[in-house]
């Protein structure tokens, strides 16, 4: 098999993983993702990636938790029971690695669009070399993405825009995919 072949298998194969093993991700298997996301495209090459690596057994996934708990809490407008609250400190503890993947802010609207377009290719990086290591990345822009404490957490100085929170270990299982073929949505002419 060819490259190219290989490529485009390892492209088909990637899935956005939600369900994991309990394996810890090595920190040398992390090296290995962040190193391929940097190598992204990137417009003047300003880097505009910043990543913030949670470990499994990472003290940061209790601010994580609460932080999970809060926004529960605010959009039900009551505080959680016991029972909740207890079952979002369980889940975030059994995720593997957490990677929060942010973009530069430019006071340039133009170059701010530009640095998340970079960013999501440095994400897309990190999928594709999980996949072809035998890893699996699930990439999230829900409620995980939206805790309000992971800057001072994080202590994040820089004008940064969330780009997505990604749980990265090995997947319980594999889901097949289809996709509609390119010939239905492209035009030649």
């Amino acid at each position: 098999m060819n490259n190219s072949q290989s490529i485009v298998d390892i492209i088909k194969s990637r899935r956005n993983t939600k369900q994991f093993v309990n394996r810890n991700v090595t920190d040398d298997e992390l090296c290995i993702l962040l190193d391929a996301a940097v190598w992204a495209p990137n417009h003047r090459n300003i880097e505009p990636w910043r990543f913030f690596v949670v470990r499994k057994d990472s003290s940061v996934k209790s601010d994580i938790a609460n932080g999970l708990i809060d926004i529960q809490e605010k959009a039900v407008g009551s505080p959680s029971s016991k029972i909740q609250k207890q079952r979002i400190i369980e889940e975030v503890s059994n995720y593997p690695s957490l990677v929060f993947v942010y973009s530069l802010v430019d006071d340039r609207e133009e170059m701010t669009e530009e640095n998340y377009g970079a960013v999501c290719c440095a994400i897309q990086n990190m999928q594709l070399v999980a996949t072809s290591i035998g890893l699996s990345v699930g990439w999230s822009t829900g409620k995980m993405s939206k805790l309000q404490n992971m800057h001072s957490v994080f202590g994040i100085t820089e004008k940064l825009k969330m780009v997505g929170v990604l749980t990265i270990g090995e997947a319980e299982d594999s889901v097949d995919k289809v996709r509609t073929s390119y010939e239905e949505l492209t035009q030649w002419f």
